[in-house]
Formats: C-alpha cells, sequence, structure tokens
C-alpha cells in the first residue's frame, strides 16, 4: 500500500528533472537514463543534470535538455584556491567542458584506474559527502543557480538517482519562484556509505539522507522488498515512509546467437564457442564476490568439466579487488576471458552467448540490473540466496535460475554443475527467462513511477508483448 501522496498544488504541465551520478556509479545512472528517455518519449517535458561527472553511458532521447549540477572537484579544493569565493562557477564551467568533450570510454578507464595515484572516484564522492555532512546551504551560490534553472525550465518533480542528490534539492527549495515536488531513490547507498565510514561521518550522512526522505513529498523508493528492510534498519527510515518500485530494462531486439558468438571471437580470440561460457558482468569491485565464481570454477574443473569463465565490468572503487581476482586466476590455473568497460553491442553478444551469468554478490545486493538484462536475452542466472537480488528469477509461478547459498562457494559449483548437466532444466529457464525479464521493462517501471507521482500517462505505451522465438532460435 503506497503512504498517501499530496494532491497538485498548481496546474503546471509535469515537467521531470532527474539528477544523474556520472563516473563510476554507471548501474544508477542506466536505470535513471532509461526512465528520463521513456518519460521523454511518452511526451513530457525531460532535464538530465549532471553530478560530479556526465557520464551518457546510454544514447538520451532527443526532446532531453542536459544540465550541469555541480562538478567532481567543486567540493575538492583544486581551483576554488585561485578565486576568493568559497565555491567557484568558473571551476563548474570548465569541468563541465573538459567532461562533455572526452570520450565515455576515457572517463570511465579515468574513474577505475584513478591519475597520478589518486583514486578519482573516491575523491569525488569524499568530497561531496563532506559537503552534505557539513551542509549543503552553505554553498548558496550553486543552490540558486540550480533554482534559477528548475524554474526557468518550469519543473514540476525532481527525481534524484541517488538520495544523497536529496539534500540539495531540499536545500534549492527556499530559492524556488515555484513549488516543486521531490521523490528520493535509494539505490547502492551502502555503496558511498563507505566512504562517509572510512572519513568518519557515517552517522551524519546516514541523518541527512533520512532527513531528505522524510521532508520528501512521496514516500522514498527502494528497488526491492529485501532493500526495504535494509533502508529502515541502516537509516531508521519508517517502513511507511518507503515503497518499492524495482529497476527496470530496455528489451532488447531479438539477436542471433551465431551472430553474438562471432561478435565474442572478434573481440577476444581466446573465446572458444564450442564451450559452454559462464560468464559474471558488472562493477568488478570486493563486494561483487567475483573470488566466489573464480573459486567454485575451480572445483568444477577438478571434476572434469570443460567451460570457459568470462568477467567483465568497470569499477567503482579503484582496480585493487579486479587485479587481485585476475591474480587469483592466474594461481588457481584458469583461463578466464577479462574485460573492463564494455560496448552495448559486445555486452548484449556476451550475455546472449553465455550459458549462464553468475552474479556472485557477498552483501546483500539491493536489485542486481545484470541479471534482468541476461534474462531478457533468455540466459539464466544464478544467484546468492539473500538480498533483492535473490528474488529475481522467480515470478508467479515462472523460474529462469538457481539459488547459491551466499559465501559458499561449494554450493555455486553445485548450482553450476547442474546448469551445466541438467539441459532440460535449463532449456526451461531459457523459456521462462524473457517473461520474468518483461516485468521489468522501462515502460512498466515507468507506470509504477507515474502512478506514485500521481501523474496522468501523457502517452499509453504498453510493455511490448514478446513471443519466445529468440529462445528457441537459440537454443
Amino acid at each position: 500500500m503506497l503512504a498517501h501522496v499530496p494532491s497538485r498544488t498548481d496546474h503546471r504541465p509535469p515537467a521531470f528533472a532527474m539528477i544523474v551520478a556520472g563516473g563510476a556509479m554507471v548501474g544508477a545512472a542506466v536505470r535513471d537514463l532509461r526512465i528520463a528517455n521513456q518519460l521523454a518519449e511518452r511526451g513530457y517535458p525531460v532535464h538530465v543534470y549532471w553530478a560530479m561527472e556526465c557520464t551518457p553511458v546510454i544514447p538520451l532521447h532527443p526532446r532531453i535538455k542536459e544540465h550541469w549540477l555541480f562538478c567532481a572537484s567543486r567540493y575538492n579544493g583544486i581551483l576554488k584556491n585561485l578565486f576568493r569565493s568559497k565555491y567557484s562557477i568558473v571551476e563548474d564551467i570548465v569541468w563541465s567542458r573538459i567532461c562533455r568533450l572526452a570520450p565515455v570510454k576515457f572517463k570511465m578507464r579515468l574513474c577505475q584506474r584513478g591519475v597520478f595515484g589518486i583514486n578519482v572516484a573516491a575523491w569525488a564522492m569524499n568530497g561531496v559527502i563532506r559537503h552534505i555532512c557539513r551542509g549543503v546551504e552553505s554553498d548558496r551560490g550553486q543552490l540558486k543557480r540550480f533554482a534559477r534553472s528548475l524554474d526557468r525550465e518550469r519543473i514540476t518533480h525532481v527525481m534524484p538517482c541517488l538520495s544523497l542528490f536529496g539534500p540539495f534539492v531540499q536545500g534549492a527549495k527556499p530559492y524556488l519562484r515555484d513549488p516543486i515536488r521531490y521523490l528520493v531513490t535509494y539505490q547502492g547507498y551502502e555503496i558511498y556509505a563507505n566512504y562517509a565510514k572510512q572519513i568518519g561521518c557515517l552517522e551524519q550522512f546516514y541523518q541527512r539522507i533520512r532527513e531528505t526522505a522524510e521532508q520528501s513529498d512521496y514516500p522514498a523508493v527502494a528497488v526491492s522488498e529485501d532493500y526495504k528492510s535494509r533502508v529502515n534498519e541502516d537509516l531508521g527510515l519508517a517502513l511507511d515512509r518507503i515503497t518499492i518500485v524495482p529497476a527496470c530494462i530496455d528489451l532488447p531486439e531479438s539477436r542471433d546467437v551465431e551472430q553474438s558468438r562471432k561478435v565474442l571471437q572478434q573481440s577476444f580470440p581466446d573465446y572458444d564457442p564450442a564451450l559452454p561460457l559462464i560468464s559474471f558482468l558488472g562493477r568488478q569491485d570486493s563486494e561483487k564476490g567475483i573470488d566466489l565464481l573464480l573459486y567454485a570454477a575451480k572445483m568444477l574443473h577438478q571434476r572434469g568439466y570443460r567451460f570457459q569463465v568470462a568477467i567483465a565490468g568497470a569499477t567503482a572503487c579503484g582496480t585493487k579487488y579486479r587485479d587481485a581476482c585476475r591474480t587469483i586466476a592466474e594461481n588457481l590455473r584458469i583461463p578466464v576471458i577479462t574485460a573492463d568497460y564494455l560496448s552495448s553491442e559486445l555486452r548484449a553478444s556476451l550475455y546472449q552467448a553465455s550459458h549462464c551469468v553468475v552474479y556472485p554478490s557477498i552483501h546483500r545486493e539491493p536489485f542486481g540490473m545484470v541479471p534482468i538484462e541476461a534474462m531478457a536475452m533468455g540466459t539464466p542466472v544464478v544467484v546468492p540466496d539473500t538480498g533483492g537480488v535473490a528474488e529475481l528469477p522467480y515470478l508467479n509461478g515462472l523460474q529462469a535460475g538457481l539459488n547459491f547459498k551466499s559465501w559458499d562457494s561449494g554450493d555455486l559449483a553445485q548450482q553450476l554443475a547442474r546448469m551445466l548437466d541438467d539441459r532440460a532444466m535449463h532449456v526451461a529457464f531459457r523459456a521462462d527467462a524473457i517473461a520474468i525479464a518483461e516485468h521489468y521493462s522501462t515502460p512498466r517501471v515507468c507506470d509504477q513511477l507515474l502512478q506514485l507521482l500521481d501523474v496522468s500517462p501523457a502517452v499509453e505505451v504498453e510493455a511490448p508483448s514478446r513471443i519466445k522465438s529468440m529462445v528457441a532460435a537459440s537454443l
């Protein structure tokens, strides 16, 4: 049951602003840019405000207008000492021009590998978190510019993709000419809470992002049932102030599996299409549990199973864990196909060509976009039995994957063996995978958001009804 939503306070047509994190927080950005595209497709005015960095990881609808909220260095003091003001608009202008000109792939690598020994992602997040904890009101110039932009664009609803941007919206409200409403989304807060803990302000940070949600106009969004409980436990936000709206995917067009295999062969010379491919896609950071997959793979190799392993994805916390996993694979004598940032074409091909996709997170994964994307390509998944990700392979009697006991590489090996041995089960999972993924389609999730916001759809868009010919063609 949704909490009470306030009635409309003016007669302006709905216009949406999405605050999107650039840089390493790719999963959150993809979710919100998909929603932004869907809203624009339905005819609503949509504006994207980039925070810290500008990383358009998916193409934006031509109707979407882009703005700059603040740059990654604004609260870290690179240029502001050159100016008498505490925070410099010149810094935002210079940084925004650089970010818009730099290729996305270059920016992603910069976030992953750092520069001159500096962890860029941690450096940017630490500055923003310190600023939030001391009070965003200290930077009145930025809040006033944000408010003027919202007024100029006639924005009615603001949706920060990360809860840490909520204080900036609340801070801008006193400077607004016209009222706005905002909706806080909790996704991945535990990741940037780690930065807050490292700099000694975790409780203060939790207080800030909880207060913003309590002052918002709608129940805060959590992306799964388990994540709703986690937000309540960690932050103390009341359960009746939290509702569930899952993450979403754009359903792919039908693809030929042989063509996907050819794409992989062109990009990865070691890929052998004759062997089953077990893949991990996602951030290569410590909480993802990639080493569990490597240990499980070694166990299966010792039992005589023949297959390949692929590990691909960016990082948000530097490359130490990624490099450690590659060293583990070398020590275990496991040949692994490795990649960092993937193009959309290569990512889709890897999903399509995989026998199954494993997502072995060691923390209470809030949702897990990767398993849904895999299922959308008709590929079964193996996920842990804790967190929001545990719910994903099941829907209304359908099943598209298996759970393994969390943190247990032996049980993960057992479930992978079932995937490799039981062809009938594998075929059944492939047949159900697309139907489950359709439940998380962008149009369906967008409908849920509009219902929560009490906004009538501008254009009726139904989730596509798709037959399972793609699955049959790929078996």
